[in-house]
């Protein structure tokens, strides 16, 4: 459990990572030692899984009021963002910051360096980017999740080094769970009761406990092949440069198993070519390598003159993976020595081949009590990597996990609902936007593809523009709750979605504002006392709406995002009520009694009282928003009845 006087030791004021580092490090092993000790058995939701979903879900159930238990098997939070490294964050478009939490965690982030004289835009060559260091992004989650808990409305508990075993239920209906915890050394298993359970979890583990229909790969649960693709997965590192020499410790001296063959795939890295800004053109040069993934440094003050720090996650320390890489875990630990040992490979070509005095970084923190155990098991089970024991002690505690089982939903978002070149389908139950394109890595061929369930994916992932296949699009509720089983939601990349639609919501933006939706619908079930099925959409858009999460897929130029009016034109957009021109709403624009009619007869609104004359476009926004809001309050209490 995470406790207030615990967590103050990791937001004291520092000038090195290295500090921050060693507290970052004592506040986990004081959280794991108070793993097995948490005393609180009962929870409104329980969230499995501290990725970037879970911490959304967790944050917006809290702040509604909901007692939370957010629990994480590794030692960190932040999941890809942070605990897999991966700490460029893939926006589609800036916009995608004006959304929700994310928009927090981007504020938080742009003021921590800022205090440094640094910017976040350091990665993809480009400055408007945005780029953190895992360990400042775990400490803003860390922060985030105080400031929620100061505010006593609701509370998050932080379980580490936890893993629900068990999923219990009364007929389809999610009871308890039972929640392995601590290290090998002091485990134990204890009984947790809840009233919603999600799973944010990096490979959607807990579907399949909850008994819960899923896809994995173009597959259905109960008719799997091990040996079918899902993306690749990668075990990145976060490198820096040690301008007085690489310390002998993180010295990679001989070359990894199976070096020999990966070089050639690396050799089109020189440490001298022309820079550039396409870090697959041949040859290509490292600093043009290190800026793509580059991040702030913190180590320093100022705006660095180049890349010192960068994340090594290009498309040649990728590794195929097999559906029984997830399923089998046997087959899952085989595959994350295999991962881990090809960005070895990478560092150590970085080291002899170019020349460079470049390693793994120390100022990250992840030299953890799960990282080290990690590490041991990996080299007692594997002798031959004993010598380089000490460089994956600093390497990310997780895997890049790019795809998940996904719960076979009541809706599943398929290609053509989120196409940017024709236009995404509009749903009048939307409650998150995503924005990123479709982005598959390897395993996109036709044969690959679930084209059962969705015919866009036989045509490969990238057979169109990019740029085209960028904006925003909706999730709808439905694809949030799974077909049959109750008290049970998913977040993270495990929602109801097809394979290509994965490659498009798997990114931390996304991952976020979709976790903090699936938090929501928590919430509203608890307050209400009833299942997530019967929750009508716009409670549930309302929430998200007070969150500063739109809901449209055009930004609404001339009305302040926040206030009311905001709101309920975003709500008339949605159920396609009231129309903008462009991008413009014209809240002051007259719209007479007439007019008004004809959007009731043509929507079949039955019940609502419009005042005669002319009114603004505003207050007729805030007339329709109260008639639906009213309209659903009356569904809750039939479902309560």
């Amino acid at each position: 459990m995470m406790d207030t006087s615990i967590q103050t030791s990791l937001n004291g004021k520092t000038s090195k990572n290295g500090n921050l580092m060693k507290k970052n490090y004592l506040v986990i092993m004081l959280i794991v030692l108070l793993a097995s000790n948490v005393k609180a058995t009962e929870y409104d939701v329980i969230v499995a899984g501290a990725g970037t979903g879970g911490f959304g879900a967790a944050i917006q159930a809290a702040r509604m009021g909901c007692k939370v238990l957010l629990t994480e098997e590794t030692d960190w939070i932040g999941g890809q963002m942070t605990a897999a490294g991966v700490g460029t964050l893939d926006e589609g478009t800036i916009n995608i910051r004006k959304h929700g939490i994310y928009q927090e965690f981007y504020n938080r982030a742009v003021e921590y360096y800022g205090k440094k004289g640094k910017t976040v835009g350091t990665c993809y060559y480009n400055a408007q980017s945005f780029a953190i260091e895992p360990i400042v992004g775990q400490k803003i989650l860390y922060q985030m999740i105080e400031d929620v808990n100061n505010e006593k409305i609701g509370h998050i508990d932080v379980l580490l080094c936890s893993k629900i075993v068990e999923v219990l239920k009364d007929g389809n209906k999610v009871k308890a769970v039972k929640l392995e915890s601590g290290l090998p050394a002091n485990k134990k298993t204890k009984e947790f009761n809840c009233k919603i359970l999600i799973d944010a979890t990096e490979y959607g583990d807990v579907i399949p406990l909850a008994g819960a229909k899923y896809r994995i790969a173009k597959h259905v649960s109960g008719n799997i092949d091990y040996k079918s693709k899902v993306q690749d997965f990668t075990w990145t590192a976060i490198v820096e440069e040690y301008k007085n020499g690489i310390p002998e410790n993180l010295k990679v001296e001989q070359p990894p198993v199976g070096y020999e063959s990966f070089k050639k795939h690396l050799s089109y890295i020189k440490r001298y070519a022309n820079d550039g800004y396409d870090v697959y053109s041949n040859p290509t040069s490292w600093n043009t390598v290190a800026h793509y993934r580059g991040m702030p440094n913190s180590e320093t003050f100022g705006l660095d003159e180049y890349t010192t720090k960068t994340e090594l996650n290009i498309a040649q320390n990728d590794v195929p993976v097999t559906v029984g890489d997830s399923e089998d875990l046997t087959l899952r630990w085989k595959k994350d020595v295999e991962l881990r040992v090809k960005t070895l490979c990478l560092i150590y070509y970085m080291q002899k081949e170019l020349g460079l005095n470049w390693s793994v970084s120390t100022s990250e923190g992840y030299d953890t009590p799960y990282n080290n155990w990690i590490t041991n098991r990996m080299v007692k089970d594997y002798p031959e990597l004993k010598p380089y024991e000490t460089v994956f002690k600093y390497f990310p505690v997780m895997p890049y996990v790019r795809e998940s089982r996904r719960i076979v939903g009541l809706h599943t978002l398929i290609s053509t609902e989120i196409d940017r070149v024709k236009g995404p389908t509009s749903f009048i139950d939307a409650v998150s936007i995503n924005d990123y394109p479709e982005d598959l890595h390897g395993s996109k061929s036709p044969k690959d593809m679930d084209i059962d369930i969705d015919a866009g994916g036989n045509t490969a992932a990238e057979a169109h523009d990019w740029g085209a296949r960028t904006g925003a699009f909706q999730v709808p509720i439905r694809s949030f709750i799974p077909e049959e089983i109750d008290g049970f939601l998913a977040a993270e990349k495990n929602i109801s979605q097809s394979r290509l639609v994965n490659g498009a919501t798997r990114l931390q933006p996304s991952t976020m504002l979709n976790g903090q939706a699936a938090g929501n619908i928590a919430a509203l079930a608890v307050k209400y006392g009833i299942e997530p099925r019967q929750i009508p959409a716009v409670l549930v858009q309302l929430e998200q709406l007070n969150a500063g999460a739109p809901l449209y897929t055009k930004a609404i130029s001339d009305v302040i995002q926040g206030t009311e009016v905001w709101k309920s034109a975003e709500i008339c957009l949605v159920y396609g009520l009231l129309k903008m021109d462009g991008n413009r709403f014209f809240p002051q624009a007259p719209i007479s009694k007439e007019e008004l009619m004809k959007v009731i007869d043509d929507n079949k609104i039955v019940g609502i009282n419009i005042p005669d004359g002319v009114i603004t476009k505003a207050k007729a926004a805030i007339l329709f928003k109260d008639y639906l809001k009213g309209k659903a309050q009356k569904e809750i209490s039939n479902c309560v009845k």
